[in-house]
């Protein structure tokens, strides 16, 4: 079974400056109360993670409130639109396959789990990945360098390269989700 690949511009940066801390913590210690602060906080740029609008009057309400991956997921919105998925969808499968075929790297599509180890940030519980607006820009080159070695692999890899342009284009990193 394959699973969508779901993609955002994602400010990297200002993450690591306002929440990378605060949610490594939370998943070291399965405490939900600085993110739960973080978000009442930073409530007017928080999102719902799955329409993409405001949150109402009544955001709390179903709330797991011991699931930091959950509340994680809402805070991260402070650095994305989830209404602007510019993921591969389903297709993203055969992108990555040849990406390896060539010698690329495994992150090319995906990025890095976020977190420690042994509970890695995954909201969706189907893999979340981060790359940084730096890894965006390394892997953008080398995908536009294959391409021009290999322009028969354009078809396959256009998808990617778009995805991979946007964030590029205003000097952002990626959110990928399952």
């Amino acid at each position: 079974m394959s699973m969508e690949h779901k993609a955002f511009v994602f400010d990297w940066e200002a993450f690591t400056g306002e929440l990378s801390k605060i949610l490594e913590n939370a998943l070291l210690t399965n405490n939900s109360e600085q993110l739960v602060s973080f978000i009442k906080d930073n409530l007017e740029f928080i999102k719902d993670p799955c329409e993409g609008e405001p949150l109402d009057s009544e955001w709390e309400a179903g709330m797991e409130l011991d699931d930091v991956h959950q509340w994680g997921d809402l805070a991260l919105t402070k650095f994305y639109n989830p209404q602007d998925d510019i993921g591969l969808g389903y297709g993203w499968e055969n992108a990555q396959n040849l990406i390896l075929e060539e010698g690329g790297k495994d992150c090319a599509l995906l990025g890095s789990p976020f977190g420690p180890s042994q509970n890695y940030f995954d909201a969706g519980k189907m893999g979340s990945y981060f790359q940084s607006a730096s890894q965006v820009q390394e892997i953008l080159q080398w995908l536009e360098e294959l391409q021009q070695k290999k322009p028969a692999l354009f078809p396959v890899l256009n998808d990617a390269l778009k995805m991979l342009q946007k964030a590029a284009a205003v000097n952002k990193g990626i959110y990928v989700t399952f």
